[in-house]
């Protein structure tokens, strides 16, 4: 079931999947909640799944000229979500740059994560790697020239841009019959595109480095479940993040880029199920 809410005067779409305890996913910029979706259908089962479309840049319209949309206000809808869905005992599931907000939004001693029991990180941002280096280049010419942002993006949203974008994020591609649903109104809309680029100027390592106290002093379950043929994103980065957490579990997942959900659905689903299972017991 596809549902509605507004939280700081952004409207955001999300599925909601089943009953039981509650899973919410968090995508990264440039797609929607639909990436989680097959990770979401295996678990679905046995767990409640939300997956909202966050307004990372392919939300389906876009939000408004006046509307803050970088780092800190993206943190803080996550967790507002929550609150609105009156959601408790929380699993949240991040990747990419979804993960680096949830870890800025967690050193933020501003927001309250009291109704997160469990955090699962796939392959994302942390420390200093906020965005990561490969994606550092186009963040800068963001800042210098937003219209140049913007035409790159446009360039990106293409067929030819998708394939490219699809070859950097998994190792066996993205079906071209999903590709509409997971890009969004990044694929579509020139606005939303543009609109893109006000949080991808934001993307600092400020914000993840500032998590570092918050991360060594989480007392939950946290499980790194990482692909270990991803360029942006390398294991050694999973192991800092795993050995920074207290708490902190590393599931390698072979065969598999930044979108685990995608090129390793039944192996992140197994290790999601597994890691909640444990820390249920």
């Amino acid at each position: 079931m596809t549902s509605t809410v507004v939280i700081d005067n952004v409207e955001i779409e999300y599925k909601d999947m089943a009953s039981g305890p509650p899973l919410v996913f968090v995508h990264g910029l440039y797609v929607t909640g639909a990436l989680w979706d097959d990770v979401a259908a295996r678990l679905s089962g046995a767990h409640r799944c939300i997956l909202p479309t966050w307004p990372f840049g392919a939300q389906r319209k876009p939000v408004g000229p006046g509307v803050d949309v970088g780092v800190e206000a993206a943190g803080r809808r996550i967790l507002k979500l929550l609150e609105v869905l009156d959601l408790s005992n929380v699993t949240l599931v991040a990747n990419d740059t979804g993960g680096g907000i949830v870890l800025a939004a967690l050193g933020n001693n501003l927001h309250d994560f009291d109704r997160v029991a469990r955090l699962v990180f796939t392959n994302c941002d942390s420390f200093e790697h906020f965005p990561p280096s490969g994606f550092a280049p186009f963040v800068r010419l963001c800042r210098f020239s937003p219209k140049l942002g913007a035409g790159v993006l446009w360039l990106l949203a293409t067929k030819r841009g998708l394939d490219q974008f699809a070859s950097m994020v998994t190792r066996h591609g993205i079906d071209k019959a999903r590709r509409s649903e997971i890009f969004g109104g990044f694929a579509s809309s020139a606005e939303v595109r543009q609109e893109s680029v006000r949080l991808t100027v934001d993307l600092n390592p400020r914000y993840t480095l500032a998590a570092t106290t918050a991360i060594n002093a989480w007392e939950k379950p946290v499980l790194v479940a990482w692909g270990n043929s991803d360029k942006l994103f390398p294991i050694s980065h999973a192991q800092r993040l795993t050995d920074a957490f207290p708490h902190a579990v590393l599931h390698t997942i072979d065969d598999s880029s930044t979108y685990v959900m995608l090129d390793q659905p039944d192996e992140t689903a197994s290790a999601i199920s597994e890691f909640i299972t444990g820390t249920t017991k």
